[in-house]
């Protein structure tokens, strides 16, 4: 890429290995932080939530609307509200997770993983569009309640489609791992060891797929993630492209069995409250909203006034953490490698530029 418009690469060589990559991000400029303090209108402040990073708009507008109701006092046991967003939570990480399995085989030149992999990111997607309108999930979270609560006919969809997904996508998973020249790519390339991933503060998958089991599923579960699913991360040891692929496929079919489990505790009959968008907010107080994205862990942190109202605002999306992770990765291997590990990291311009 070299210059792109949210960040600039330059690649410091010696022939065709890579001594060093230096990345500057941040040129669009684009004020969320300071947008969402610019006036207390909720609705607002929600809509540029799901926005920090298109990708991860469910997680983004959960940690807001976590934030929100932790403002208001309204914070307490799980309620079927908890495990609506964890569905769509889990949902948006098996579509990006599929997505990602198939611009790594593209990459390679492995088509059949490549076009299997489309096909099930758009089941993946129109399902949740099926569910809210969106494909993406905006306007699916909403603070202290939701305006698309889910009925007989989604839950039937959502189980039926999900179900197909997960018997594909193992099938994908198989075949990439019985394939000698995919492994021969991916295996022992862009390597980040244990102790650089926990020196530079990594977290989500890559984290995970270098040995630190950093998933705020387990270390700080909220809703249905400290009741009716105790997760259990997993952890891989390589660090390589090859681990980071592999944790994604292992954690796709675990969050589609996630979201088969949450279906079957589901009850269409209970009703579901509609979001609130004129809260009262504590006044001097502060408080945290944090979910485990499909990248890792989001953090949105507020400060209120005397008034209640939002007087100061910082998100913290887990490509902060990951972009020094890709440097280091591709630290001594050959230019022609960098494509695939930048894909086994996949990380976010605009979720760093807040």
């Amino acid at each position: 890429a070299g210059i792109i418009e949210p960040g600039a690469f330059r690649f410091i060589c010696n022939g065709e290995q890579v001594l060093h990559l230096e990345i500057a991000l941040g040129y669009q400029h684009r004020g969320v932080e300071r947008t969402m303090t610019a006036d207390d209108n909720v609705l607002r402040q929600t809509l540029v939530a799901e926005s920090v990073a298109g990708d991860s708009a469910v997680a983004h507008a959960t940690a807001y609307a976590q934030l929100r109701e932790k403002l208001a006092g309204k914070e307490g046991a799980p309620t079927p509200l908890d495990r609506e967003r964890a569905i769509a939570l889990e949902l948006e990480r098996m579509a990006m997770h599929i997505a990602d399995t198939g611009a790594l085989c593209m990459d390679v030149g492995y088509q059949l993983g490549q076009v299997a992999c489309e096909a099930l990111r758009t089941v993946t997607i129109n399902t949740t569009q099926a569910w809210c309108g969106n494909r993406f999930g905006k306007g699916l979270i909403r603070p202290f309640g939701t305006n698309h609560p889910l009925t007989d006919t989604t839950i039937d969809l959502v189980r039926r489609n999900i179900a197909d997904v997960r018997r594909r996508y193992d099938e994908v998973r198989h075949d990439i791992k019985s394939s000698p020249s995919l492994l021969s790519r991916f295996e022992q390339c862009g390597i980040v060891p244990r102790s650089e991933m926990i020196r530079i503060g990594g977290v989500g998958p890559a984290a995970r797929a270098s040995g630190v089991g950093r998933d705020l599923r387990s270390s700080h579960p909220w809703g249905v993630y400290g009741g009716e699913i105790l997760h259990e991360p997993f952890v891989k040891q390589q660090g390589d492209v090859m681990a980071r692929l592999m944790m994604r496929c292992r954690e796709t079919l675990q969050s589609a069995d996630y979201v088969l489990r949450l279906l079957d505790a589901c009850d269409p009959a209970a009703p579901l409250p509609s979001p609130d968008y004129a809260p009262a907010a504590r006044p001097d107080a502060l408080a945290f909203g944090l979910v485990e994205g499909w990248r890792g862990e989001i953090c949105h942190v507020a400060l209120t006034d005397a008034q209640g109202a939002l007087r100061g605002y910082k998100i913290k999306d887990p490509s902060l953490h990951n972009w020094l992770a890709l440097a280091l990765a591709v630290r001594g291997e050959g230019i022609s490698d960098f494509p695939i590990c930048n894909k086994s990291f996949n990380l976010s311009y605009c979720g760093h530029d807040l």
